[in-house]
């Protein structure tokens, strides 16, 4: 882990953001890709376009901090409180009943897990992550574009277009990197992904 901002160091760096925003001279934008900002006081800061890449932002105080487009892909937000902060964008705009993706390793296994086409839940008495500020949360199913999912998981074997159903619970992170999860989804379609041929037929119930 890298070492930590200090707040003075920190002041400096969002000084400068500032000016950067405003476009006055000597202003430079914001790096803290990776930055170690665990329990950072960023009341109130403008962090308009800061790249926060990576950054561990575990207990952060972000209340009211403007974080419009700033790019938070990846960054670990457990325990930060957002109350009142701005600009915060989930990016795939989950909603129950829309359609997604989801690859799988052989047989449809993934995590442990058999899937089959229909309906799959977390196993009984797994409790479902759904906490916003953690990124790549577990327990739950993760999910995203097609196109996402073959760029992430080239060497899975088989893809399934997914469900969200109604009364599933979901999350999407704030700090998604493409993907969100459910406690469950239904399977519709199975593919395979060197061929494209539809193999739903082997994977009913």
């Amino acid at each position: 882990m890298m070492e930590k901002i200090t707040a003075a160091e920190l002041k400096t760096i969002l000084d400068s953001h500032k000016k950067w925003v405003l476009n006055d001279d000597g202003g430079t934008r914001a790096d803290l890709m990776r930055a170690n900002l665990r329990g950072a006081d960023l009341r109130d800061a403008d962090l308009t376009h800061a790249d926060l890449r990576g950054a561990d932002l575990m207990g952060a105080d972000l209340r009211d901090a403007d974080l419009t487009h700033a790019d938070l892909r990846g960054a670990d937000l457990m325990g930060a409180d957002l109350r009142g902060a701005k600009g915060l964008i989930k990016i795939m705009g989950v909603e129950n009943k829309n359609i997604y993706w989801k690859r799988f390793g052989r047989g449809l296994n993934n995590n442990n897990y058999q899937f089959r086409v229909g309906i799959n839940k977390l196993r009984d008495g797994e409790l479902f992550a759904d906490d916003a500020r953690v990124f790549c949360s577990f327990p739950g199913f993760h999910f995203g574009s097609r196109s996402w999912c073959a760029v992430n998981y080239q060497d899975r074997p088989l893809e399934a277009k997914i469900r969200i159903p109604e009364e599933a619970k979901i999350n999407e992170p704030w700090a998604t990197d493409g993907k969100a999860s459910a406690d469950m989804i239904e399977i519709l379609q199975v593919f395979d992904t060197k061929t494209g041929e539809d193999v739903t037929e082997k994977y009913k119930a």
